[in-house]
């Protein structure tokens, strides 16, 4: 979770679904840009690519837009990384923040509001959705929007389960339920969506769920992938790491999620993840 340049390199589900959203919501989040007072905030940067590739593109087309820009991420490393990557980028600064946590006034005064909020494959990760969507509805401006994109459930998340209770992993993944999707599980994840939205304040909104799938080519990049967004392998010894991620490979092959299994060469094997996509853009 912390791998900035490991994230970087291996994020291309989140790169391919963040490109496919902007383009289609392009013109809605086109409508509430303007002028220089504009000022874009991005929740779960990460290591700043989405945002400075696929996000500021969309905003640039306006060439008017000359407003502050801040990335946010829960993680100091990610911070870091993003900052020294993008430090020339006069317009773009990053800071930490957790968005599942309740903003205090003193925070609020100093970020100020924002026109647009933007977030990719973060919230999913929040257990406490009411106090991140509240978050967001303080953060924005009147007549402010956000467009949010999160999973609603993933077979990472049954993977982590699943190896959870093994007496070999259990004790490095005492807390796995913080890191399952709270929608996981869910059967209606828009309806549930639908009344938080109403609960914080928000009137104007629209909801999709989607059906998604993504093939990882060959098992390396699939490794990759997998360390790129775990939380757990951090707090295991270097020399476990492996074979978590052997386990790790082991289950996916139990649930039917590898092609061609049988195949000697593993750059030739196929790793396929179905998984349901939400996408909520709302306006104060």
């Amino acid at each position: 979770m912390n791998r900035a340049n490991l994230y970087q390199q291996a994020n291309g589900v989140q790169r391919r679904d963040a490109m496919e959203i902007l383009k289609e919501y392009a013109p809605l989040i086109s409508c509430a840009r303007g002028g220089e007072d504009a000022a874009l905030l991005d929740i779960g940067c990460g290591s700043g690519d989405v945002l400075v590739d696929l996000v500021l593109p969309v905003l640039s087309r306006c060439e008017t837009y000359t407003g502050r820009v801040l990335g946010t991420d829960i993680s100091e490393q990610m911070v870091r990384y993003a900052r020294e990557s993008y430090r020339h980028l006069g317009t773009v600064n990053f800071d930490t923040l957790d968005i599942g946590s309740t903003l205090d006034p003193v925070s609020l005064a100093r970020w100020g509001q924002f026109r647009c909020v933007t977030s990719f494959y973060c919230l999913h990760w929040v257990q406490n959705q009411h106090i991140a969507f509240s978050n967001i509805y303080q953060l924005l401006e009147p007549g402010g929007n956000c467009l949010l994109v999160f999973l609603a459930n993933n077979p990472i998340f049954d993977i982590y389960n699943q190896l959870s209770r093994s007496p070999k992993w259990s004790k490095y993944m005492y807390d796995v339920e913080k890191y399952i999707s709270p929608y996981q599980f869910c059967e209606n994840p828009a309806s549930e969506i639908e009344d938080l939205l109403c609960t914080v304040g928000f009137q104007q909104y629209q909801i999709q769920v989607r059906d998604k799938l993504y093939v990882y080519e060959g098992l390396e990049n699939l490794k990759r992938a997998v360390l790129a967004v775990n939380p757990f392998s951090e707090r295991m010894p270097s020399d476990l790491q492996d074979k978590f991620l052997v386990d790790y490979i082991a289950v996916v092959r139990q649930m039917y999620l590898a092609k061609n299994g049988d195949v000697e060469n593993d750059c030739d094997l196929q790793f396929i993840s179905p998984y349901k996509l939400v996408i909520v853009y709302a306006k104060k």
